[in-house]
């Protein structure tokens, strides 16, 4: 007779392949498959499975839906369910759990993972069934001898003894001495036996050694107070099947009141502690990498802390966060961005120690404590290595992928005897870590946790500038590199501090970017230069096209091109006046809205400039498809021009590949005539920097264009 495994699934494709995994199985398994719920629910009326597999989202019921209508039918209570569940489906599982489910598979669904666990499912089933039955069967034959004419037949049963020997819980009572009085038919079926078998035998040499020593001991205690031990599990093993048993001791009493024994009864709650098992596993795992997640990693940490403290030995935590994880995401999706995360995690638990603790604790961050180290230089070797194995290639979707990390590492208890302050620690280091060319490891220093709290008090300083109205605007001009004349300004950012001065980007960008501030920043900087170019023309003033700068965070967090197009609109100014500053860091996280906004601010005449080009990606690709109209060259090349042939063919490259995509070239960081004289040569469009002119504060622009203009005026009349 086969083992009949019932598959449900909307998708025929699901169907198919779960179905070749039941096949896979061996000989003795079969599979029946209903892409319909309701077809399948009417199939178990008037059939038999053994097993379930239901996928949870189906369009006519879900997967908790559909097995608790199967729970509801007498001969399907106990067949074990299987449910189909995406990573992401926390809720579901809980709620497919309070349906009645078994047990979870993650889709993509692995035919290993398949078999393994309907394997493991089917034999636990089978066995407590067959438990059961042997109950049963060992009833009938006593209730058969019952009735035989022989003197030497036992007695006939009263009504209660034939109540207790069909209800499948063990129940046993023992004498003093430990010998058994009574077992009923499901106990006596676990060991193999029928009740007159066990009846006058030391219980103890039954159970075996381990199950002895506790029952015994359990019963010492229920002779000696007289009183019952309620509520405690026992695992009973049958047939190298594991089952767990919720069990009660209490006194047996004879007709005067007297303790003569123990009564012990036990009901078969392996389910439902394989549930509740699947329940704490939810909330201390992450559903997709199936690692320990933020949760256990605390409470692990904390019990490494206590170790550490009492014995005297070393850990450290690691904090790992991979390298520009958002473009693979953004570009490949978030499927391929989630096997990169799959892998990542099995890669660590490879590599990873037996006293080492490996969690995923949130996007793309991980967290390792390296249980047992001796030394910096051993934490040093460790993760060398963790990074080696991360930076080899990933193949995803059949297209190779490489990416690294950054790790951050706090001491176990040298830097804390807190979990928070470690994590925090460990997370100053990471961003060390990344501000110093990522793929690499640092350690925590009371330096950084210096710098952390003068961030956290230039961020108040930097929210105080921003409601004060303390930030100003300077603006850089730009020339022809053949006539130089102004043609454009850059809008560059300036804090006027009120104990520190007027600051520089450099000295505050970064907190404001990592802090959010800057979003607030990025729009008044918008607004403040449209209303600039608005004030200067009704001064008489014509100002050339001006540069704002971009960050990737502005695109990602606002609408970029409705602010533009807004503050263009609100002054009344010419849309070619604005010029907006992207970086290749942008083209790089290029997905349709960032793609969109652009072409949109293009198509009402704003100009789309790239800053910086040469020192990222560079991709030939985003700047044929993307409609920049700019390209501003690093000042990194500029500086190296007059020493270096390579800077100068680099340069003549990348304006001949500017014009011939129809861009125009500029170079920022100009400062001599040699610089000067050598990019006019290369072929550069336009020049910026301190030979042409130094920021002017935007007070100065009306007396340095309107002397330009006169000055025009003045030739042509002339």
């Amino acid at each position: 007779m086969t083992t009949r495994v019932l598959i449900v699934d909307d998708r025929p494709t699901n169907l198919r392949i779960y179905a070749q995994f039941v096949t896979m199985m061996g000989e003795e398994y079969s599979s029946v498959t209903f892409a319909d719920p309701l077809e399948a629910l009417e199939w178990l009326n008037s059939n038999n499975a053994e097993l379930l597999v239901v996928d949870y989202r189906m369009p006519q019921m879900n997967g908790a839906e559909f097995i608790k209508k199967v729970r509801k039918m007498s001969k399907c209570g106990d067949v074990p369910a299987i449910v189909i569940t995406a990573h992401q489906d926390r809720e579901c599982r809980l709620s497919a759990l309070d349906a009645g489910a078994t047990d979870f598979l993650q889709s993509p669904v692995s035919h290993v993972e398949f078999c393994r666990r309907a394997t493991s499912l089917l034999t636990k089933s089978q066995k407590s069934d067959n438990l059961r039955k042997r109950a049963s069967e060992i009833e009938r034959k006593h209730a058969a001898l019952s009735d035989m004419p022989d003197s030497n037949a036992p007695a006939n049963k009263s009504m209660l003894e034939q109540i207790i020997d069909t209800i499948p819980i063990m129940i046993n009572a023992t004498d003093r001495a430990g010998r058994c009085l009574f077992t009923n038919a499901y106990q006596s079926a676990l060991f193999d036996k029928t009740p007159d078998e066990m009846v006058g035998r030391d219980f103890g040499e039954i159970l075996g050694p381990g199950l002895a020593t506790n029952s015994n001991r359990r019963n010492e205690i229920v002779l000696k107070s007289e009183q019952p031990i309620p509520h405690y599990e026992e695992k009973f093993s049958s047939d190298g099947v594991e089952l767990i048993f919720h069990c009660n001791k209490s006194p047996l009493l004879n007709h005067k009141g007297e303790t003569i024994g123990v009564l012990t009864t036990a009901v078969d709650i392996t389910a439902r502690k394989f549930a509740e098992e699947h329940r704490t596993h939810l909330a201390l795992h992450d559903m997709l990498t199936g690692l320990p997640n933020r949760a256990l990693l605390a409470e692990k940490v904390r019990k490494t802390i206590d170790t550490c403290q009492k014995t005297g030995q070393e850990s450290a935590l690691l904090l790992l966060d991979l390298d520009r994880f958002k473009v693979i995401n953004d570009t490949r999706g978030h499927h391929s961005g989630d096997t990169l995360l799959r892998e990542v995690a099995e890669r660590l638990l490879d590599i990873i120690g037996p006293d080492d603790f490996a969690a995923r604790i949130g996007g793309d961050e991980f967290a390792i404590i390296l249980g047992k180290v001796s030394g910096p230089d051993a934490i040093n070797s460790r993760c060398t290595k963790i990074l080696k194995a991360i930076n080899e290639p990933y193949s995803i979707s059949g297209i190779e992928q490489v990416i690294g990390a950054s790790i951050g590492v706090s001491l176990i208890p040298n830097d804390g005897d807190e979990y928070e302050e470690l994590l925090r620690l460990a997370d100053l280091a990471m961003y060390d870590a990344k501000a110093n060319g990522r793929n690499c490891h640092r350690f925590f220093s009371e330096g950084m946790n210096q710098i952390a709290q003068a961030d956290a008090s230039l961020e108040i300083e930097l929210r105080d500038a921003l409601s004060q109205d303390q930030f100003a605007l300077e603006y850089q001009p730009i020339v022809d590199a053949k006539t130089l004349e102004y043609v454009g300004l850059e809008a560059l950012l300036r804090w006027d501090h009120p104990t520190r001065g007027r600051l520089l980007p450099v000295q505050f960008i970064r907190v404001a970017d990592d802090t959010g501030i800057m979003d607030s920043v990025g729009k008044w900087v918008i607004a403040e230069v449209c209303s600039q170019i608005r004030r200067s023309a009704d001064e008489g003033v014509d100002l050339p096209r001006v540069a704002i700068n971009v960050s990737p965070r502005q695109f990602q967090n606002q609408k970029i091109c409705e602010e533009v197009l807004k503050n263009i609109e609100l002054n009344q100014i010419d849309p070619s006046k604005i010029v907006i500053e992207i970086t290749e860091e942008l083209l790089l996280n290029n997905n349709d809205h960032v793609s969109d906004s652009l072409v949109r601010l293009r198509e009402v005449g704003v100009g789309i400039s790239i800053d910086d080009f040469g020192t990222g990606y560079s991709s030939l690709q985003y700047l044929r498809d993307l409609p920049a109209n700019c390209l501003k060259i690093d000042r990194t090349f500029i500086s190296r021009i007059e020493h270096s042939a390579a800077d100068r063919a680099i340069i003549g490259t990348i304006s001949h590949l500017a014009h011939a995509l129809d861009m125009r070239v500029i170079a920022e960081g100009v400062e001599n005539d040699a610089q000067l004289e050598l990019l006019q040569a290369s072929g550069c469009d336009e020049i910026q920097g301190f030979k042409i002119a130094r920021p002017q504060r935007a007070s100065d622009l009306s007396k340095l264009f309107g002397l330009q203009q006169k000055h025009v005026a003045g030739s042509a009349e002339g």
